[in-house]
């Protein structure tokens, strides 16, 4: 390692704890994220009727009404929880779970993309920067997302299927899928490359995580229950007919693909949406052509790229990268095509990660356009890297929502789709 390589890695650590600082100054005084709402639910009431009872949960009972908002995994993994007696100490203690979660998400995913691979100076503090200061993070440890568990767990599978541990991919799968749905689509990968073995891991393990929420906290009483309804209303638009939510009075003339849409709803961000709201300002775009052209090649890129490497023998090598572009192009894909938060962004921290390392890594055709178009997807995806308070006293508007209505997140990940696919067609021929 050279010492200009030590200096930029250490002054990027410093950056990254910074950020990671402010993570945790900030959200010590924010006690009401998503968590609040949701946990620890009614089981709380005859395991810590203190907690039950305390002051500070009552407008979460009045808002869930005892009912699980969340599918399994998340009870199941912060249990213990319910052994605390106020939303106080809950929220100190997920902060402090979540932090070392995140941590731990970068250092596995370090030694996953760096194994292997040739020395580079200073990459450590960079990914560790990359990681810290990526906004979705942000968000999410502020307000105890459980997609910070969900991504240590996404990049767990990935390391377990790189190092053919089959059994243990498919089980993270499973815990994934129980928390958000949308990972089931990782399955895709595991039977198109005949891994079974995972397949078989994954129903092992959904079966026992459903039986365990059912024996400690009552499967009835998950919203999950109504997985069809609520997949059926997601997937409608796609189609016609009805949609999950009543139509928006500004979107009620619109197709059933953009009946939901309105402007500056809060912090929705997936493709669909998005392509709304474009379709809203420039209505020569048709966002449902659109986002069915989006949806068409990247299926083809995967299966194709996946069926044609498949079928003959790799370096362990390529089959590393090749596996981490398939779990990436179906994170990006389930995460953020058909519903997402902006906070859902967290799982691109994965391919995003993946690319800064090849890049950095591996002398390669256009490298220095491939590093500047990633660090444009980069500052896309981050809500351009300054903070939405100094954006909005300077342009005199809103700047957060217009982040997310005038389409440049969608930009952000229409860019990373096309790097991932790159490289994977690189490592596919």
């Amino acid at each position: 390692m050279t010492q200009r390589g030590r200096v930029i890695g250490a002054a990027c650590a410093v950056v990254g704890a910074l950020y990671l600082a402010k993570v945790l100054y900030r959200g010590a005084s924010f006690t009401h994220g998503d968590f609040y709402f949701s946990l620890p639910g009614a089981y709380a009431k005859q395991l810590n009727p203190t907690l039950w009872n305390s002051p500070d949960l009552q407008d979460a009972r009045a808002f869930n009404h005892g009912a699980y908002l969340y599918g399994p995994s998340q009870f199941l993994a912060l249990y213990p929880i319910v052994f605390l007696n106020s939303y106080a100490a809950i929220a100190s203690v997920l902060l402090i779970v979540y932090a070392a979660a995140a941590v731990a998400a970068w250092y596995l995913m370090f030694r996953l993309l760096t194994g292997g691979e040739p020395a580079t100076s200073g990459l450590g503090g960079a990914t560790f920067a990359l990681v810290f200061a990526f906004l979705p993070l942000t968000q999410a440890l502020i307000q105890r997302e459980f997609e910070v568990i969900a991504l240590v767990a996404l990049v767990g599978a990935c390391a377990f299927y790189v190092r053919h541990r089959d059994g243990w991919s498919g089980a993270l799968v499973a815990f994934l899928t129980w928390f958000k749905y949308w990972p089931v689509v990782l399955i895709g990968t595991f039977v198109l490359n005949r891994r079974f073995k995972a397949l078989v891991a994954f129903v092992f393990a959904s079966a026992l995580i459903l039986g365990a929420a059912h024996l400690l906290f009552g499967l009835p009483n998950f919203q999950i229950t109504r997985t069809a309804g609520i997949v059926e209303g997601l997937m409608r638009p796609l189609g016609s007919g009805e949609v999950l939510y009543p139509a928006m009075a500004r979107g009620a003339l619109k197709s059933d693909f953009c009946r939901q849409w309105i402007d500056g709803r809060g912090t929705a961000a997936d493709v669909r949406w998005i392509l709304c709201g474009v379709e809203d300002r420039f209505p020569l775009l048709p966002a449902k052509g659109a986002f069915y052209a989006i949806l068409t090649v990247t299926g083809l890129a995967f299966v194709g790229g996946t069926v044609a490497s498949s079928a003959r023998p790799r370096a362990a090598s390529v089959e590393k990268w090749r596996a981490i572009w398939e779990f990436s192009l179906l994170t990006i894909a389930g995460g953020a095509f058909v519903h997402a938060h902006y906070y859902y962004y967290v799982a691109f921290l994965l391919p995003l990660t993946a690319l800064a390392v090849w890049y950095a890594a591996h002398p390669q055709p256009w490298r220095r356009t491939k590093i500047a178009l990633w660090a444009i997807c980069y500052i896309l995806l981050d809500a351009l890297l300054l903070p939405t308070s100094w954006l909005s006293s300077i342009i005199h508007r809103n700047a957060w929502t217009m982040y997310l209505d005038s389409g440049m997140c969608l930009l952000g990940v229409l860019l990373l789709l096309t790097l991932v696919i790159w490289e994977f067609f690189r490592v596919c021929r």
